[in-house]
């Protein structure tokens, strides 16, 4: 995520599905996402976040296995991200489209497919 072997505007769609949250350099895997997004492309950017923090928490002394489960939930996770989340990928060059499920997906069966329909659909689009 951080060093993709690809040309610059290689991809019109970029998924990254709870991806962001594993990835040491936050701004370098943003940064590679919009190189390698045509122009007007979009990224779908899954991740866990919570709406109760104002801002991502993250700290690199949490480095144990242990400690980024206390803290993030997950043992290989490096951040938890917050409501910032939003800003910090738009400053990143991508426009955020992010709405709710049933918006941009009206005649999904959430079930079927395992979406959560109270997670936000995070879609953004390379300005």
């Amino acid at each position: 995520m951080e060093a993709m072997p690809f040309p610059d505007a290689s991809f019109d769609v970029v998924i990254a599905n709870h991806v962001l949250e594993h990835v040491s350099d936050l701004s370098k895997a943003l940064g590679e996402i919009h190189r390698v997004l045509d122009r007007a492309g979009f990224a779908i950017l899954q991740t866990p976040y919570s709406n109760k923090l104002l801002a991502t928490w993250e700290d690199k002394g949490i480095d144990t296995p242990e400690a980024r489960l206390h803290a993030h939930g997950q043992e290989d996770h490096v951040r938890l991200f917050g409501r910032d989340i939003f800003k910090r990928i738009s400053d990143a060059g991508l426009r955020d489209l992010t709405r709710s499920h049933e918006e941009l997906l009206t005649n999904m069966d959430a079930s079927r497919y395992g979406v959560n329909v109270l997670e936000p659909f995070f879609l953004f689009q390379k300005n």
